[in-house]
């Protein structure tokens, strides 16, 4: 017979003595005149809810996906994360999940179980259908931007800018920056902005601070400030307005990373951490970043707005909207800056929660118009016929191309994936068929209007986000590829060769598209992930000059053609966004070396006799792919009858040689593919590390970074459906090469 626990009061256990069970007080209790409390046991129906939950869980698990992305972004955030919102005495929402010891759940009834079914905003108080809610939030928006032009003059005067400059940067902001990554809800901005000047209310979704940073972001745009500014009317210069501008906008920044989190102050981050890695200045990127992160976390932006709306009646239609919005943008920027910088995303829970339906598609039809600004220059530039922009639609489908971006990073680049430790080959082959497949579905479903054809590139280019998008998928395809372009064990197969056509058909893309781009609107208007798009095209060159035979071919003078156009893009745009010069340097190092070796080979070729410089140096020889090496006198030369018609390096990394002592610099390797990775060398000076020190193991010793120089080494799958080029099923072909080695 089971025997029966004792009741025992909180009182008495705490002091360890014996009690009797006595309700409401037990005798211990009233001889001490302590308070006397039982701890309950939790109902029966928590119980069993929490079984439900485990039972789900375990299935969910079960049936997840295998790859390393899938484990990760499925994590806890499955769609019941509404449990994990917390809810302050005020009512204001933040995100703590259960663990926590703050976490405060919602006020339930005594009839209503915690898990109850989520209420859908159709079956909300309001009854408000999904139609009737988008034409409320379109017609807000064209009343929004009504009143904004009426209004542009009025500003707060806690910004302390002059009306009429506001008006300008404002204006260039929403032009050039704004459609690239939606940080901002414009509607909500202005209305607050000029809510804020004539009534003097709280603003919701506007501050001091993030006016701040979007004005001097936009001073990047200005090219003749003297059409007008003059220092006799502002007391200074344009610079220094420009300079002070920022310097206001950091030190306000700092101030409200000190306050609870608010949807303004998430958006002037992630402004200014693109504002502050198009400077060079990637560690206080990384850092604001980072922060806008951690924010939106706490303000439970990655929970579904369903769950949010069970809650909280408090949430209007604008709210959600902007917070799906803004959910969306900070999941797009992680991808971005984590590219660049080469380490892993951090922003990667709750895509599969928040929708992206956005239903203020105002933008869609609002006719999209280049502003430049009081520029004389801008007279002469050719006329633009205004064009839909489509700006909702194109964010959308770069939110679903980070994704794919994401798993890229994850599954191929990442030191080890998290899935199968024992079998990373095995992970990351998986990883490329799939990926590639994805990729190719979304391209294939990208509606027309997106789509520039690689043989139908127009004259005149569509609005910037839209050649953006087109320019960040070929580069998604060339950082999808070129690991196994360059890797050793499959070079000579057909999927390689493959492989090398989808980067250089890509590269080629690239360029035009940027030719079009650049005719269209000028140098000056190139974004800074447009410069990492670049950056990714002329490493592809420069490899394919870096592993050509040496012989002069009509080829190779086609590649150099289009390698100085793109280095001449990234040098022009370094002038207002100085991050680009460490691209510039590292595509410079390795062109010199190329520049060496030719000259080195033409110097044997006249004199056939004359000795090696000492200490050993490779490079290519003339005659099919050959592989020179003179070593103290000796020449150690091995010939390869390789297809001269795909780019062999002479060397590349194999797993099983030794990291730690081989000098990577002399190896004819693919360029990194993230060009801002050893940015920060905090680690190194620490570790110590020396300069010989190959990529791979820098970027392991540095902690979360990616690999820049990755290799697959496996062999595709023998299926006949399957096809690398990015074209195929489409009705446009690829772009002829004009005579490339493909």
């Amino acid at each position: 017979m089971a025997r029966r626990q004792k009741v025992v009061c909180s009182s008495c256990r705490h002091r360890k003595t014996k009690c009797d069970g006595a309700s409401p007080s037990c005798s211990a209790c009233v001889a001490s005149a302590s308070p006397c409390q039982y701890e309950k046991a939790p109902s029966l129906a928590y119980v069993r809810s929490l079984q439900a939950r485990i039972r789900e869980l375990e299935a969910k698990v079960k049936d997840s996906d295998s790859s390393p992305s899938a484990v990760v972004l499925s994590s806890v955030f499955n769609g019941h994360d509404g449990d994990s919102i917390s809810f302050h005495a005020e009512g204001n929402l933040s995100y703590h999940n259960q663990t926590s010891a703050i976490h405060e759940g919602p006020p339930y009834t005594s009839r209503q179980l915690p898990q109850a079914a989520p209420q859908s905003p159709a079956s909300r108080a309001t009854q408000q259908s999904t139609d009737s809610i988008r034409h409320s939030l379109v017609a807000n928006a064209v009343a929004q931007k009504n009143l904004e032009l009426l209004n542009a003059s009025a500003i707060s005067p806690q910004a302390d800018v002059p009306p009429e400059v506001t008006a300008i940067l404002l204006q260039l902001h929403w032009c050039w920056l704004h459609p690239s990554f939606l940080f901002v809800y414009r509607p909500a901005f202005t209305r607050d902005m000029l809510q804020s000047a004539h009534h003097g209310q709280k603003p919701k979704y506007w501050s001091a601070t993030l006016f701040k940073v979007l004005c001097a972001h936009s001073c990047r745009f200005i090219r003749a400030p003297e059409a007008f500014w003059s220092p006799e009317d502002y007391t200074e210069s344009f610079s220094q307005f420009s300079n002070r501008l920022m310097s206001e906008a950091k030190a306000l920044l700092a101030l409200e990373t000190l306050n609870p989190p608010s949807v303004p102050t998430i958006q002037a981050l992630l402004q200014q951490s693109a504002r502050d890695i198009a400077c060079g200045r990637s560690s206080a990127a990384w850092l604001y970043s980072g922060m806008a992160f951690r924010m939106a976390i706490d303000l439970g932006l990655h929970v579904s707005p369903d769950d949010l709306q069970r809650h909280s009646t408090s949430l209007s239609a604008e709210d959600v909207e902007i917070r799906k919005r803004l959910f969306w943008s900070l999941y797009a920027w992680d991808k971005h800056i984590s590219l660049y910088l080469g380490r892993m995303p951090n922003f990667t829970m709750g895509a599969e929660n928040v929708s992206l339906e956005f239903l203020d598609d105002f933008t869609e039809e609002d006719l999209w118009e280049p502003y430049y600004g009081p520029e004389p220059a801008s007279a002469e530039r050719r006329s633009y016929p205004p064009t839909p922009g489509h700006i909702v639609s194109c964010f959308t489908q770069l939110c679903k191309l980070c994704i794919l971006i994401s798993r890229v990073m994850l599954d191929l680049y990442s030191p080890q994936p998290t899935s199968h430790p024992s079998s990373s080959l095995d992970a990351r082959a998986a990883a490329f068929v799939t990926i590639n497949r994805d990729l190719h579905e979304w391209y294939k479903a990208l509606p027309s209007f997106l789509q520039i054809p690689s043989d139908k590139i127009p004259e005149i280019s569509p609005p910037p986000h839209i050649t953006s998008l087109n320019l960040m998928y070929h580069t998604t395809l060339i950082l999808l590829h070129r690991p196994y372009v360059v890797s050793g064990h499959a070079r000579d197969s057909d999927a390689a060769r493959k492989s090398w056509k989808v980067c250089r058909s890509s590269t080629t893309t690239i360029y035009h598209l940027l030719q079009m781009y650049t005719k269209t609107f000028g140098f000056q208007h190139i974004t800074y992930m447009n410069s990492y798009c670049t950056y990714t095209a002329a490493t592809t060159a420069v490899y394919q000059l870096e592993t050509s035979d040496g012989e002069p071919r009509v080829s190779d003078q086609v590649v150099w053609t289009e390698l100085k156009f793109l280095l001449d893009i990234l040098q022009r745009t370094s002038t207002t966004m100085p991050g680009l010069n460490r691209s510039i340097d590292i595509i410079r190092s390795r062109i010199k070396k190329i520049l060496d070796r030719q000259v080195t080979k033409q110097l044997d070729s006249l004199f056939p006799g004359s000795n090696a410089p000492a200490g050993g140096q490779r490079y290519a020889s003339p005659g099919p792919f050959r592989t020179q090496t003179v070593v103290g006198g000796e020449d150690l030369t091995t010939d390869h009858a390789l297809d001269p018609t795909f780019p062999h390096p002479s060397s590349s990394f194999s797993p099983r040689r030794d990291l730690l002592t081989e000098d990577w610099r002399i190896l004819d390797d693919w360029l990194p593919a993230f060009p801002g990775q050893d940015v920060s060398f905090g680690s190194e000076v620490v570790l110590d590390m020396p300069e010989n020190l190959s990529p791979r193991t820098r970027s392991a010793l540095m902690g979360s970074n990616l690999y820049p120089h990755m290799q697959l080494n496996f062999s595709m799958p023998d299926d006949p459906t399957f096809d690398y080029t990015p074209f195929s099923g489409t009705s446009s072909g690829p772009r002829p090469c004009d005579h490339h080695s493909l």
